[in-house]
C-alpha cells in the first residue's frame, strides 16, 4: 500500500470498518429474511445498507470508548 492514513484517525477508521462489515451482515441477512431472494435482492440490501450504515458508524464512533471502559472493569487484568 503506497499510502496510510495517519494514526490519530485510527478510531474514526476502526469504526468505519466495523460498522461497514456489521451493516453488511445484518442488512443482508435481514432483507433476505423478509423479501427473500429475488432479482431485485441487491438493490434492497444497497438501501437497507445505506440507511443503517450512517447511524452504526456514528453508534459505534460514540459508544466504543464507554464499551471499552465496561471491557476493563469485565475483564482482569494481566
Amino acid at each position: 500500500m503506497a499510502w496510510k492514513i495517519p494514526r490519530r484517525f485510527r478510531p474514526i477508521v476502526f469504526a468505519a470498518v466495523m460498522s461497514a462489515f456489521s451493516v453488511m451482515l445484518v442488512s443482508g441477512t435481514l432483507t433476505l429474511r423478509h423479501v427473500g431472494w429475488h432479482a431485485g435482492f441487491f438493490n434492497e440490501w444497497w438501501h437497507a445498507f445505506c440507511t443503517a450504515w450512517p447511524v452504526v458508524f456514528l453508534a459505534i464512533l460514540l459508544v466504543a470508548p464507554l464499551v471499552g471502559r465496561l471491557v476493563e472493569c469485565i475483564v482482569a487484568p494481566e
